[in-house]
This record gives structure tokens, C-alpha cells and sequence, in this order.
């Protein structure tokens, strides 16, 4: 009984004047450009050691790197020419998204362009639990990527 009321007072909402024994905490680093995840953990490390954190423990539980596509690359282009013609409406083009993803080792470690491209709409509840996708946006695309196959491999560009 004691656990559970300790819990009840000491874990949920509001002030709380007991001192925990410890404490640990999650970081998330949204790395960007040619940043390496090693480098900026030891950074962090050095950082905690120099300022008198030395008995902070830091643990790696992943990393990757920051995949990142020239904006004037053919591939970027055959996206934004299309978006219109496929939705209908022009396209919303960001330099960086916090999205972390395989890009990096699949593609930008290759030479490989990437580019990311969002399906759904505002209720779609992006990474919650309910989580859903209009049948309409999956099939827009669907059509999309079908769009940039084709267009992109018929560029006389390349």
C-alpha cells in the first residue's frame, strides 16, 4: 500500500518538496548539415565534464546522420513540378524537417539524392496512437510516387 500511495503523491501532477536519489532524462539531438552524431556526443560529454558533471552518466542509444539534398538537384525539381499537378496545389518545400530516418546510409552515403514527401492531412494524428490516413490522401500518394518514378526517369537530363 505504501508503494502505490508513494507513487500517487510523489510521481503525478503538481510541486513536490521530497529531493529524488536520482534522476535521468532522454535528449533527442536534431542534427543538421554535415554534423556527426559521435562528435556531438562527445561534445556534450566534454561539456558536462568541464561545467562539474563528471558523475553524469551518458549513454548512446542511437545516432545517424543528418541526410541533406542540394535544393537545386533534378530530383527536387521533378518533385515541385509535380506536387501541383498531382494535389493540385503548389507545394510547401522546407530545407530541413526534424524527422530522423535511414536517408543518410540508404542514399546520402552513396551520393544518392533523397527527398522526403508527407501523406495525410491535419487530423491525421501523425505518431499517436490513433494514427490513420484518409483513403483519398494514400491514393494521392500512391499517384505521387508514380508521378516522380516516371517523371524522373524520363528527364533527358539525366
Amino acid at each position: 500500500m505504501y508503494n502505490l500511495w508513494y507513487r500517487i503523491r510523489y510521481t503525478g501532477e503538481g510541486s513536490k518538496t521530497v529531493l529524488p536519489s536520482k534522476a535521468k532524462v532522454k535528449l533527442d539531438f536534431r542534427l543538421v548539415g554535415d554534423q556527426d552524431p559521435n562528435e556531438i556526443l562527445d561534445l556534450l560529454k566534454n561539456h558536462l565534464n568541464q561545467n562539474g558533471f563528471s558523475d553524469i552518466n551518458v549513454t548512446k542509444l542511437s545516432g545517424c546522420h543528418p541526410a541533406k539534398t542540394d535544393p537545386s538537384d533534378p530530383l527536387v525539381s521533378t518533385i515541385v513540378n509535380n506536387v501541383e499537378r498531382v494535389y493540385g496545389e503548389k507545394p510547401v518545400v522546407l530545407r530541413n524537417t526534424p524527422g530522423t530516418g535511414p536517408m543518410y546510409d540508404i542514399c546520402q552515403k552513396q551520393g544518392i539524392p533523397a527527398v522526403s514527401l508527407g501523406v495525410g492531412n491535419e487530423n491525421s494524428k501523425n505518431h499517436a496512437p490513433n494514427e490513420n490516413i484518409a483513403i483519398e490522401d494514400y491514393i494521392d500518394g500512391i499517384k505521387m510516387m508514380a508521378t516522380i518514378v516516371h517523371e524522373f526517369a524520363n528527364d533527358p537530363e539525366e
